[in-house]
């Protein structure tokens, strides 16, 4: 059985039955096991390491689909290509399988930029908004409501090194007041 995702840019990933075919690799499972670790602090920031091509996207995908999605807690993920995004979104797609997430069937999930869907109809019920950089940044009070009443937020900034930039920092600020 596979994911099924109803539209392309938002919709509901059903979480399929068995063990995710998929296997990481040692370096892979080692730095989950030390996100795991980090994560039982009140709060953090974290930077995951993993060289070109070693799968630093499949690694914190995997990774929030267990410490995240399946604990009720939303995630924005934030990239400046729509490739990243896109990236991203299937990731999460193709690895949500019942060995990870244990405590939920399903999550809703939306893609938000230029060529995706739009900022203003992100829904308070998403728990995952993969989102272009540039179309959050010009449109944060769409945010609001999906903020509201949440205790934590997961929030990815996909190649990290950009997080320095003032629209990313803008972005960072307004999630954390």
């Amino acid at each position: 059985m596979s994911n099924s995702v109803e539209m392309p840019y938002y919709g509901r990933v059903k979480v399929s039955g068995g063990k995710n075919p998929r296997n990481l690799y040692p370096h892979q499972r080692e730095a989950i096991k030390y996100l795991n670790e980090i994560n039982k602090s009140r709060s953090f920031s974290t930077l995951l390491v993993i060289p070109t091509g070693g799968g630093k996207t499949l690694t914190a995908v995997w990774w929030l689909l267990k410490a995240a999605l399946d604990k009720d807690v939303k995630i924005l993920w934030i990239a400046h290509r729509h490739l990243l995004l896109d990236q991203a979104a299937f990731t999460f797609q193709n690895n949500a399988y019942s060995d990870i997430m244990t405590d939920i069937s399903s999550f809703k999930y939306r893609i938000v930029s230029g060529v995706h869907d739009k900022a203003v109809n992100i829904e308070e019920s998403d728990n995952l908004l993969i989102a272009g950089k540039d179309s959050i940044v010009r449109n944060l009070n769409y945010l609001d409501n999906w903020l509201k009443n949440e205790k934590e937020i997961y929030l990815i900034i996909d190649e990290a090194h950009h997080a320095a930039a003032k629209s990313y920092r803008k972005i960072i600020e307004y999630v954390l007041d």
